[in-house]
């Protein structure tokens, strides 16, 4: 790596590597054969007796680059100005790059490619859209292997492949109590043909409770919200056409 890639003021993930008296040196892990140092005054915002009580050898932190001195290669870096809520988002991003390019290397592997030149095709096309490419993994473990349309296609099935026996997504769920009454011919019968045809939706799981009284709950559970809210609206505005001016219903969703 380069130094010309650093800037000044950048947060940047450190490694400790050597601790002196004076300082830490780092090696920094965004930017492989790159190093740091830490001095004494900018390791923690207070006093310090035992620099061992705040750094150890092999400690992960995030830092602020505070200059780069080109002519002798060194870049200074400090802990104290990094506040924890930049910390973390930082720590959250870092690992999120780490565990994409150990998903890309094991595509490159599987399709007996040059991990560059899967990066080289995927990355920038990705972050035309995406926040990141973590992100992108996400929505396609949830809307399926064409769920990413800058993809290319002749690398969705083999990335999918990766990305689903890689990565998990928390279920969410969404849960509606519904009143309903028919008030026409058979009710209990016309009421169970109007669940038994409902609309369904092969990424969401649904479940239909009885709880008596007229009243029931519609359960609809899947790898993201976007993906239940859409499904939810068309069993919604199923239920309103069928029923219509046949009986009662009423929909609320439990928060």
């Amino acid at each position: 790596m380069d130094l010309d890639e650093v800037r000044p003021g950048e947060h940047i993930v450190c490694k400790i590597d050597k601790i002196y008296p004076y300082g830490v040196t780092v090696t920094l892990e965004e930017y492989p054969g790159l190093a740091g140092f830490v001095p004494l005054s900018q390791i923690a915002n207070r006093w310090i007796k035992n620099i061992r009580n705040f750094v150890r050898p092999g400690q992960i932190k995030v830092g602020v680059v505070l200059s780069i001195n080109r002519e002798r290669k060194q870049i200074d870096v400090s802990f104290s100005r990094m506040n924890t809520i930049n910390e973390r988002k930082k720590m959250i991003s870092w690992r999120e790059t780490k565990r994409s390019q150990q998903l890309l290397s094991v595509l490159a592997k599987d399709m007996k490619k040059e991990q560059d030149e899967i990066w080289n095709d995927l990355v920038p096309k990705i972050l035309e859209k995406y926040n990141s490419v973590t992100e992108a993994f996400k929505v396609m473990l949830e809307f399926g292997k064409d769920g990413v349309k800058e993809i290319p296609e002749q690398y969705r099935e083999a990335l999918y492949k990766v990305v689903s026996r890689s990565m998990t997504i928390t279920k969410k769920e969404i849960i509606e109590n519904v009143e309903l009454r028919i008030t026409t011919g058979a009710g209990l019968i016309e009421i169970k043909k109007l669940f038994k045809e409902m609309p369904e939706n092969k990424g969401v799981e649904q479940k239909i409770s009885y709880l008596g009284g007229g009243k029931y709950q519609l359960k609809f559970v899947s790898n993201g919200y976007k993906t239940i809210e859409k499904h939810i609206k068309n069993v919604n505005d199923y239920l309103i056409a069928k029923v219509g001016k046949n009986g009662d219903l009423n929909i609320k969703r439990r928060e």
